[in-house]
C-alpha cells in the first residue's frame, strides 16, 4: 500500500497531536473500588484546522477526496534537538589508555576505551536501545519525536544516561509495533501514517474574504505498511 505525503506548504492554523491510550475499567462488586488498566493499541490522533485561500481549496479537496493513508507531519515538532555526543569524541578526548603498569602494545598504542557514533541498536514494545553514546551523556531530548521507520514516529518520554559501554535506553510512546530502523536516530521532520476519520471537507465553511475553513481529524493507520 502506498501513502501520500501532506504538502509542507499547507500549514494549518492549529494542529492537535496526541497519543490516545486504550484503557479498561473494572469495578469491584462489593467495595465499588474502580481500577483502570492500560490495554495494548495506543495510537496517534491528530486534528487540523486549515484556513485556505481560493487557490488552495481545489487542491485540498482533491487531496482529501483521494483518501488513503497520508504521511502527516507534526508541525510543532518539525525541528528536533538533534543527537548528543558520541563515543568517538569521548575516545579522542581521553586518548589511548595503557595497562595498569604503564606498559603498552608493541606498536606503542594502548587500549582505546570504545568507539562508535550514536545509532539505534534495536527495541521492543516501549523500550529502545542506542549505542555509540558518550558515557554519562543524554544523547536525545525528552519530548522529541523519534522516527523509527517510514510513517512511524514515537515520542521520547524517558531517557537514561549512557552507561560506560556507550549504551543508552529510552522509553517511547506509543509503543513500537515493528522493529525500528537501525542506524543514526532521526528526530527532525517526522511524519506519521494517518487516515482521515472525520472532518467537514465536503462542506467547508467559506467566509469573507473568500477563506474556507477545514476541520479535519486523523488517526494513526496501524496497518500501514503491513497490508
Amino acid at each position: 500500500m502506498t501513502a501520500w505525503s501532506w504538502p509542507a506548504d499547507l500549514r494549518p492554523v492549529e494542529q492537535v497531536f496526541y497519543v490516545e491510550t486504550l484503557t479498561a475499567r473494572f469495578a469491584a462488586t462489593l467495595s465499588g473500588q474502580v481500577h483502570v488498566a492500560e490495554r495494548p493499541g495506543a495510537r496517534w490522533r491528530a486534528e487540523l484546522t486549515l484556513r485556505a485561500l481560493p487557490e488552495q481549496v481545489r487542491r485540498i479537496d482533491a487531496l482529501l477526496a483521494g483518501g488513503g493513508t497520508v504521511l502527516l507531519p507534526v508541525f510543532g515538532k518539525l525541528t528536533g534537538h538533534g543527537v548528543g555526543p558520541c563515543f568517538d569524541g569521548f575516545a579522542a578526548e581521553i586518548g589511548p589508555t595503557g595497562f595498569d603498569d604503564g606498559s603498552r602494545f608493541d606498536d606503542g598504542l594502548g587500549f582505546v576505551e570504545g568507539a562508535g557514533t550514536v545509532a539505534v541498536l534495536g527495541g521492543c514494545l516501549a523500550r529502545l536501545a542506542l549505542g555509540g553514546c558518550r558515557p554519562g551523556s543524554l544523547v536525545l531530548t525528552i519530548g522529541d519525536l523519534l522516527q523509527t521507520g517510514p510513517g512511524r514516529a514515537h515520542l521520547i518520554t524517558t531517557l537514561e544516561p549512557a552507561d560506560s559501554n556507550g549504551i543508552a535506553l529510552c522509553t517511547l510512546a506509543p509503543p513500537l509495533r515493528a522493529p525500528p530502523a537501525l542506524g543514526p536516530p532521526v528526530t527532525a521532520n517526522g511524519r506519521i501514517a494517518m487516515t482521515l476519520v472525520g472532518g467537514d471537507a465536503a462542506d467547508g465553511a467559506t467566509e469573507p474574504p473568500a477563506r474556507t475553513t477545514y476541520r479535519l481529524a486523523f488517526e494513526e493507520d496501524l496497518t500501514w505498511p503491513i497490508v
